[in-house]
């Protein structure tokens, strides 16, 4: 007898939450005692993995698609008694499932208290969720992906659940509100890239985790005070926000705050002046910011002077129309029109989808470089410059008045040897006596003139011996992309509570 086989049961049901359930079932014809080894598992994961990952043909295709159902119809008749059932997840990314089936198989998870549940249907028309899963009522994390919802009338609540994530999918008008307000204890909410809401409006007193993205009309948060993270990504420039971005600044257990799209467009006229209450916990604040706009401009203003204990600062520059500002650019504009504070506690300054050679681009890099005395590490992502981009008034005339003594790392990624961008170089590197590495990855070399302008970077002089020069491949399309898209995506950050002093500089 081979020492598996005499574990206890339940190490059993640990060793096989590991393996694919396809393989999971295979170990109860290996012998007696493994027989009923599949008939209390506590996670049931139908992936991808059930099936094989290989097709030559339509009719093999469809044999792959019997193969799934079969497979999930023939484990949870093996649970039947199972009492300590915790988590169904169903995620066949290859292949449409049928209604019919998704409808059978919660209707057996409905005679059970499991507490996770995730239908994600990735292909095909939507799955329109069974009433029976409302029944539910030992729910904690609740998940849909292509999904179609609609809240029974006779829908009581789930008194448990804690976590609820609803992505690519639609649900009828006001049916999401009367799903949160029916949740309790709930404390993670996920809403992104659905139909049907227009208006929200979110009333949760346990709420901490809040990551909303859509064509809101009107988006009203309250009774929220337990934040510590929010993100919202507007995707059209219209809608009512009243005082949101006002109230969330103002929430005293916020720590990060993700604003994208155009939200910061819609909302511009609730930050007509500086917050009365500074908010001092406030650590991380991304955010979408059109720079041709004057209101967007004072928003922005208003919000980061009111967030004294920033740390780490992303800004992604996107494309619009609006006021012009007056001649001298940004800077001169802020400098005339502002009494700016400094950033005294700003560490991290990251500004993606940065056109190169753009005028006020270059003033916000520098503005932001002058205001910043505690900054360690600098990124910027640069895009192709526009041949029509007019020039920028260089930053070396600031050489003798600048010195950043903690700038350790930068990265400049994109980048194409124009001429702003060789003066921030050379900048960088005449004014930080302490930097360790630069980074420099260009778009693209299309020219043995552009090959010999970035040889010369490597050779410029530096205020730092210990500065490193390296020099990487340019960029392919795809990371192009993904560093224009890679602030989105539903922010995973871990809890803000690991910002810590641990990058405080030392020397």
């Amino acid at each position: 007898m081979d020492r598996i086989s005499n574990l206890p049961i339940d190490l059993k049901h640990k060793i096989l939450c590991k393996l694919p359930i396809k393989e999971a079932v295979r170990t109860t014809v290996l012998s007696r005692s493994w027989k009923h080894s599949c008939d209390m598992l506590p996670h049931l994961v139908f992936d991808d993995r059930c099936c094989v990952s290989y097709v030559k043909d339509e009719k093999n295709k469809r044999k792959r698609e019997t193969k799934f159902y079969h497979i999930v119809d023939q484990v949870l008749s093996l649970q039947e008694n199972n009492t300590s059932l915790v988590t169904f997840k169903l995620s066949h990314r290859n292949e449409h499932v049928d209604t019919q089936h998704i409808d059978r198989w919660i209707r057996h998870l409905s005679r059970t208290s499991v507490r996770v549940v995730a239908l994600e249907q990735w292909h095909g028309s939507l799955y329109h969720v069974s009433s029976r899963l409302f029944s539910c009522r030992d729910l904690q994390y609740l998940e849909f992906f292509g999904c179609s919802l609609k809240i029974p009338s006779s829908f009581e609540g789930f008194g448990k659940l804690s976590s609820l994530d609803i992505q690519k999918s639609t649900i009828e008008e006001g049916g999401l509100e009367k799903l949160i307000s029916c949740c309790p204890l709930l404390e993670t909410l996920i809403v992104l890239n659905c139909d049907g809401i227009a208006h929200l409006s979110i009333d949760a007193p346990n709420l901490k985790y809040l990551d909303i993205g859509g064509a809101f009309e009107d988006l009203n948060i309250e009774n929220s005070l337990n934040l510590w993270y929010v993100g919202i990504n507007q995707l059209k420039a219209s809608g009512s926000f009243r005082n949101l971005l006002t109230y969330l600044v103002q929430l005293s257990r916020l720590k990060r705050l993700k604003i994208q799209g155009c939200f910061l467009q819609c909302a511009v006229y609730s930050l007509k002046e500086e917050l009365p209450k500074p908010n001092l916990c406030l650590k991380y604040l991304c955010l979408c910011i059109c720079l041709t706009t004057v209101h967007e401009i004072l928003a922005a203003i208003h919000l980061l002077r009111s967030l004294p204990a920033l740390e780490d600062l992303e800004l992604s520059v996107r494309q619009g129309d609006g006021d012009a500002f007056p001649p001298g650019g940004i800077t001169s504009w802020l400098n005339d029109n502002q009494n700016w504070d400094k950033f005294s506690q700003l560490r991290r300054l990251k500004v993606t989808i940065f056109i190169a050679g753009a005028r006020n681009e270059v003033d916000l890099i520098k503005y932001l470089l002058l205001s910043s005395p505690a900054l360690q590490e600098l990124e910027i992502t640069a895009r192709k410059p526009d041949p029509a981009i007019g020039k920028s008034k260089s930053l070396l005339d600031d050489f003798q008045k600048c010195k950043f003594t903690k700038l350790r790392v930068v990265k400049l990624s994109g980048i194409s040897g124009v001429e702003s961008e060789i003066g921030l170089v050379t900048f960088l590197l005449r004014c930080s006596p302490r930097l360790q590495k630069m980074t420099i990855q260009p778009g693209s070399i299309s020219s043995s003139r552009e090959r010999e302008v970035f040889r010369e970077l490597l050779n410029l002089r530096r205020a730092s011996r210990r500065a490193v020069i390296e020099y990487l491949d340019p960029m392919t399309e795809s990371e192009s992309d993904s560093d224009s898209d890679s602030d989105s995506d539903s922010d995973s950050d871990s809890d803000s509570d690991s910002d810590s002093d641990s990058d405080s500089d030392s020397d």
